[in-house]
């Protein structure tokens, strides 16, 4: 079995699990025999949420070593010793474990104060700060910022600006996994380039221009905006729908789990529906680029040298494609490319991310990122 279809197999197992124990949440409700269901403050509370991120972390931890330990190492995508992969999973579990305990604490408190309303605006609000501190939380998972050489910084302005485009902001991180695609960080209008600090080495001057310059376009395109309110639209959707179902709330631990089991089964639907407009965006960046005056065989070479560094499946069919990849296989990227706008850039992935807000229950279960916590923070991207 290829490392592609080994991840897509994990992918499934992990969401299938996941999705399995929201159902079984739901349906049984035997949380409820345990966990706090006062809709007053008490000192359970922090042991209840506690006690549901633990049992999260001991289901998910199977699959964190298979995708990020086991898999990578046996087909030999990276040569990474456990102590070094367990350290970046500590430091990525500690921190959406604490993000994960201070984001149901704050919806507990205003959901008691102000209702259904009041936590809407509190997840708006979080969501606009994961938006704009991504590029900060995702420097805790890597090496930190690699520091770039003028001569690479002039020649990669100087193949921007043939194609009318600007450079920017742009970071370059150092990390330990290939799979690491960085993407673009921040609120509209103050957005970072993301680039992974391996792509020097690995890509041409050129190449790199390239990748850089399809972020620049999903930028300036205001595709990535439209992905970024589409996966805003999407969290604050599902949130409000999973408060309507029997015994979920904002005002207990027990009615709060309640309601992230059900946000759960709304972001696995997105996982189905929103690939499509992802792909949609992917495709339009490609021909915008292309009119810009982007040699297509460039764009071409790139797409390879990228797809090869990830799960090197430059070909996929339909049906998996469809349902399971935002992300367009190289092959179908060579064929279709439409410069007329739509799609929203990312916005399947985004809702991963910002699900966090929502004690989402997928953010790191899918086939790309599962063991991988840089990719929990910022999800592969074209």
């Amino acid at each position: 079995m290829t490392y592609a279809r080994s991840r897509l197999w994990l992918g499934i197992s992990g969401v299938g699990t996941i999705v399995l124990t929201a159902s079984w949440l739901l349906v049984g409700r035997w949380h409820e025999k345990i966990l706090p269901s006062s809709e007053v403050w008490q000192d359970d509370d922090v042991w209840g949420l506690s006690a549901f991120i633990g049992a999260f972390l001991l289901i998910m931890l199977p699959f964190d070593l298979l995708g990020g330990f086991v898999l990578p190492n046996r087909h030999r995508r990276q040569s990474i010793d456990f102590a070094h992969f367990f350290g970046r999973w500590l430091i990525g579990v500690m921190l959406q474990s604490t993000l994960f305990l201070a984001t149901g604490l704050a919806i507990l408190a205003v959901g008691r104060q102000l209702g259904l309303l009041g936590v809407l605006l509190l997840l708006a609000v979080l969501c606009t700060a994961y938006i704009g501190l991504q590029g900060y939380l995702i420097r805790l998972t890597t090496d930190g910022v690699q520091a770039l050489p003028d001569a690479q910084l002039r020649a990669l302005r100087s193949n921007l600006r043939r194609w009318g485009l600007a450079t920017k902001s742009v970071d370059v991180l150092s990390h330990s996994d290939p799979g690491f695609t960085g993407g673009v960080a921040g609120l509209p209008g103050k957005e970072t380039i993301v680039v992974p600090g391996s792509w020097f080495r690995r890509l041409s001057e050129e190449q790199l221009a390239a990748a850089v310059a399809r972020r620049r376009v999903a930028i300036d395109s205001s595709s990535r905006s439209r992905g970024l309110l589409l996966a805003l639209a999407w969290v604050l959707v599902g949130f409000t729908l999973s408060t309507l179902l029997p015994g979920a709330g904002v005002e207990s631990v027990a009615q709060l789990v309640t309601t992230s089991a059900g946000f759960t089964l709304w972001t696995f639907l997105g996982l189905l529906v929103l690939p499509t407009v992802s792909r949609r965006a992917s495709y339009s960046i490609d021909g915008q680029l292309v009119e810009r005056g982007l040699p297509r065989q460039l764009l071409d070479s790139t797409l390879v040298a990228l797809d090869r560094l990830q799960d090197d499946e430059p070909q996929r069919p339909t049906l998996v494609e469809t349902i399971f990849h935002p992300v367009p296989s190289v092959a179908n990227r060579r064929e279709i490319s439409s410069a007329e706008g739509g799609g929203a850039w990312h916005a399947a992935r985004m809702v991963l991310f910002l699900s966090w807000s929502c004690l989402g229950l997928l953010s790191r279960a899918v086939h790309c990122n599962a063991g991988r916590p840089e990719l929990w923070i910022m999800l592969p991207t074209d």
